[in-house]
């Protein structure tokens, strides 16, 4: 009857939201997060849609129809508590930022051809083909996803695009962060040896050197604002043990011992934060 339909469809919302707050409670642990949600995610429906492809009179019109109900009811889960919650949120990740908008909806673009192919295909093929062509592109979905797939799980934006600064410069050999660390890399990735570049103690020199400039950019600009306005009482957003110990080291590059006096001024284990002349004593989430 209609009711009764309509009572199912309602178990299968049921099931589908729960998979969307199973998903907002996990896709930022740093011991599942995306990559792991989407693998998962895509080899639940995989499994529970390649279990009746074989067997497809038993699942749907015989005995074994309640097992069908529950399997179809899993695949929803797994949909949402997976792909259909993290290809959103990968894709917006993942790319730089002059091309992320235009990637992202190239993204979608594929999904959506995926769907349209499935529709055009569905009319070609009776219910039982669906069965056993539709699974294997969860298996496919799963496969690709741990190969090609980096896993942007607690990783910081702003240290994504430092990247791909470096990249773009023509420079990814010199880029030692944390976005390199082979946690965060694809299998692809890290066979392609990206992962040898990351060094915690060359990206901490790195970033000194990066915050050196931006304080040396905006001790020229407060020099010609002094000159056009003669103000000399104007406010600077550098701390003062900051702007200590770039003057000291104003005309050479910071070498080890100049770094280390740096760390004690601020903390031992800090983490500079490029521009702006922050420094947090916060210390970088171990892996």
């Amino acid at each position: 009857s209609v009711m009764t339909n309509w009572l199912w469809n309602l178990v299968n919302i049921a099931v589908s939201l729960l998979g969307y707050y199973m998903a907002s409670f996990l896709i930022d642990n740093k011991n599942y997060g995306r990559k792991w949600m989407m693998i998962v995610g895509f080899l639940g429906d995989f499994i529970c849609f390649v279990i009746p492809a074989f067997n497809y009179n038993y699942y749907a019109k015989g005995p074994g129809v309640h097992k069908f109900m529950a399997m179809y009811f899993l695949s929803s889960f797994f949909n949402q508590f997976g792909p259909n919650s993290v290809t959103f949120i990968a894709a917006a990740e993942v790319f730089p930022t002059p091309v992320r908008a235009s990637a992202h909806g190239f993204s979608a673009a594929c999904g959506k051809l995926g769907a349209l192919t499935a529709a055009v295909l569905y009319n070609y093929i009776d219910v039982p083909m669906r069965f056993l062509v539709v699974p294997w592109f969860g298996l496919a979905g799963a496969i690709i996803t741990y190969v090609f797939m980096p896993d942007t799980t607690g990783l910081d934006l702003k240290e994504q695009e430092r990247r791909w600064a470096f990249i773009r410069a023509g420079r990814e050999h010199e880029y030692h962060g944390v976005a390199i660390h082979p946690q965060h890399l694809s299998l692809y990735e890290r066979l392609r040896g990206v992962g040898k570049y990351y060094n915690a103690e060359e990206d901490y020199r790195q970033r000194v050197e990066e915050m050196r400039a931006d304080w040396e950019a905006a001790m020229a600009r407060r020099t010609e604002e002094k000159a056009a306005t003669g103000d000399h009482e104007m406010d600077d957003d550098w701390s003062d043990e900051i702007s200590s110990f770039f003057e000291r080291t104003r005309n050479g590059k910071s070498n080890g011992t100049t770094l280390s006096s740096f760390k004690q001024q601020n903390g031992d284990g800090g983490v500079v934060n490029g521009g702006g002349g922050e420094y947090t004593s916060e210390k970088p989430r171990e892996f």
